[in-house]
């Protein structure tokens, strides 16, 4: 779970940079490090998912905190799976379609869809991390 947690928190970082990149023209590094992540996130979030599922499921894991049943635990964490899910449906998405019109139509027509898109994902990302983060604390009682 902290592997997972970690790596919410450093692909924000890993995105920007790719941005980065390619507001530099060099797509083919842009589009080789948007790729990295997103297998290595979306591996950690199915191994996060198996954990989650392992252990009898998000209540069973989350019940010995003592924000379990505080409203705002309650909406930290049901926002952030819903802004995770549709963030990374949303990447899912933009890469499929970009891993496609690579070298054929981007930078192109696509490209506007394409960087709101990527705006989008990348502050989805980053309020999951931050959600992620707050969820983690108050599981474990930290804070």
């Amino acid at each position: 779970m902290t592997a997972v947690m970690l790596l919410s928190l450093i692909s924000p970082f890993g995105v920007y940079y790719a941005v980065q990149l390619a507001k530099r023209k060099n797509f083919k590094a842009h589009r080789k490090i948007q790729n990295i992540i997103f297998i290595i996130c979306v591996v950690g979030v199915l191994a996060l998912e198996g954990l989650i599922r392992a252990e009898g499921g998000s209540g069973s894991l989350a019940s010995a905190s003592k924000y379990y049943h505080t409203s705002f635990f309650k909406f930290t964490l049901i926002s952030h799976i819903i802004v995770a899910v549709l963030s990374y449906l949303l990447w899912t998405i933009l890469i499929i379609i970009s891993n496609i019109k690579f070298q054929k139509s981007l930078p192109g027509k696509l490209s506007k869809f394409h960087k709101t898109a990527g705006y989008i994902v990348f502050g989805g990302l980053i309020y999951t991390a931050i959600t992620a983060l707050i969820v983690y604390l108050m599981t474990l009682n930290l804070i």
